[in-house]
């Protein structure tokens, strides 16, 4: 009998073990920049014809691109590559609403970037995005020394000189719908899709 007591007690043990609680800890998004939607735009935007270039190209001190979601999202991070003679050198990245004339990254972010390799940047608190909105991010890069060039960045273009033909670029919920290289007042409209990877929670 007491055998048979002690094995419903173990028994008992092991069903509260597993069975856990309602006070488990949630799941929660994570800010993943793995295969980020615009990675995949970006590689399929590179292999959708044989003149599309992924590159490292056009010095000028803004490279943006504005874009819209077509499911609720939210920015956890954005991610670039910093040319090597600025590596030390922070750029300065802003997220606006464009349909709204606001920016909705609280104000702008300095950071300095790898040079090998995609870097990225969190923020003190997550970008919700709304559906039906434009918006722009911009990467800005004014302290480029004596040579402009060290603005350079890498982007997907067409080989022959040529603009982008064929925006908006889709994939997933993330949808470019056009792109500004801005430098001494010249503007290169929708002529590339810079890599200014934003990642979705």
């Amino acid at each position: 009998m007491k055998k048979y007591i002690k094995f419903l007690g173990i028994l008992f043990s092991i069903l509260l073990i597993s069975c856990g609680s309602d006070d488990d800890p949630v799941v929660t998004a994570t800010c993943d920049s793995t295969n980020t939607e615009f990675k995949q735009l970006y590689n399929q935007t590179v292999a959708s014809t044989v003149i599309n270039n992924d590159i490292v190209n056009y010095d000028s001190e803004i490279h943006s691109y504005t874009f819209e979601v077509t499911t609720a999202k939210t920015i956890c991070s954005v991610g670039y590559q910093s040319q090597l003679a600025l590596s030390a050198v922070p750029y300065v990245i802003e997220i606006w609403d464009v349909t709204t004339s606001t920016p909705v990254l609280k104000g702008s972010v300095s950071s300095t970037f790898s040079s090998t390799a995609t870097s990225y940047v969190s923020f003190s608190s997550t970008i919700p995005l709304t559906v039906g909105n434009s918006y722009m991010v911009k990467r800005i890069q004014t302290s480029w020394g004596t040579d402009i060039s060290n603005t350079v960045g890498r982007m997907v273009c067409t080989v022959t000189g040529a603009p982008l033909s064929a925006f908006p670029y889709t994939f997933g919920s993330l949808k470019i719908t056009g792109s500004s290289l801005y430098q001494n007042a010249i503007t290169q409209t929708n002529w590339a899709i810079p890599y200014i990877d934003i990642v979705f929670e």
